[in-house]
């Protein structure tokens, strides 16, 4: 099966050593812009990929590529799916997938005629780590009753962007921002793990452009009787303009669990149930955060495993549907 790849950044580069050294998946060309040619030409070089071009043609009406993975600023994802998925390819597309539910849905309708599979590549919902919370740890800890995600680093470009040079990660039209860029993966922890919210909300802390530089988002979630005591939040915190310890955190009528490090990796988790001293879990150990990811998808692609996939994709659009919500609640404060 083999792969083409757009764009030529720093997730690009990151992801070039885990792609190259996924079983059946190989990397047939990278695609950048005509000002990145050159930059492109050095990534490919070590991984001996043949062919390097600035036209997206090129990688459209290639044969020879199954799967088009799009790692370029957050408001080309849809344009340029959109055109993949015409051309008869398969699509991953890095985080956020699109800047609205309603993009995502359209290319989801695209690839369900057209049978193919549309992806977006959240790290976390792949890891062991992750499988071992969702079906073991979390119905130990009973009734939940508190979430909190913290996901703050502060950005390499935050300078420049106070000095005025506003790059893709600080541009809204470019869908930057603390929330799209940074909390999205609070998000979608959150989300895959205990569903769509009854209401969310986003305060935050915006720069002169009016991009959020960090912001806190509430979700609340009720039961279906309504009832006060049933009632319970998430808070998802992510920020571009501080540090700190970035962590996870549920708590529930019979334990808390705690997983040190952004829940995109999943490095450590240690679990605490009543009458019992905190223990620190085992866990499958992963070469790289985005290993399993694309493990995955080249699986499903191979088996045809439409299910799943819907069932991944139907995942996103619902985080995007939470996030429509919260950059309209924060318009409103």
């Amino acid at each position: 099966m083999t792969l083409s790849i757009i764009g030529s950044g720093k997730i690009v580069a990151e992801a070039l050593p885990v792609i190259s050294s996924t079983p059946d998946l190989t990397i047939r060309s990278l695609w950048a812009r005509p000002h990145s040619i050159e930059h492109a030409r050095e990534l490919a070089v070590p991984y001996g990929i043949p062919v390097v071009t600035s036209e997206y043609d090129d990688i459209l009406t290639d044969t020879d590529v199954d799967i088009v993975y799009i790692a370029i600023i957050n408001s080309a994802h849809y344009n340029y799916a959109l055109r993949a998925l015409k051309a008869g390819k398969h699509v991953i597309l890095e985080k956020p997938a699109c800047l609205c539910a309603r993009e995502l849905r359209h290319l989801a309708d695209v690839a369900l005629r057209r049978k193919l599979m549309l992806f977006e590549a959240v790290t976390l919902l792949h890891l062991p780590a992750f499988r071992l919370l969702r079906e073991q740890l979390l119905p130990q800890l009973g009734t939940i009753r508190h979430v909190e995600c913290n996901y703050s680093q502060r950005s390499s470009r935050l300078e420049s962007y106070l000095q005025g040079l506003v790059l893709p990660v600080f541009d809204p039209a470019a869908g930057g921002g603390a929330l799209m860029d940074i909390n999205v993966y609070n998000l979608h922890f959150t989300v895959a793990l205990l569903g769509q919210p009854a209401s969310a909300r986003y305060f935050c802390r915006r720069g002169p452009n009016g991009v959020d530089l960090s912001g806190t988002v509430v979700l609340t979630y009720a039961s279906s009787q309504e009832k006060e005591l049933d009632r319970f939040h998430a808070i998802c915190t992510g920020s571009k303009d501080t540090d700190a310890p970035s962590f996870g955190l549920i708590q529930g009528d019979e334990g808390w669990l705690l997983i040190e490090g952004p829940v995109s990796t999943m490095a450590s988790i240690t679990i605490s149930l009543h009458g019992q001293k905190p223990c620190r879990v085992a866990l499958e150990p992963v070469s790289h955060r985005m290993k399993p990811e694309f493990c995955a998808f080249t699986s499903l692609i191979a088996n045809q495993n439409f299910n799943s996939a819907h069932h991944l994709l139907s995942h996103s659009i619902a985080v995007l549907d939470v996030i429509d919500s919260l950059q309209k609640s924060s318009e409103k404060h």
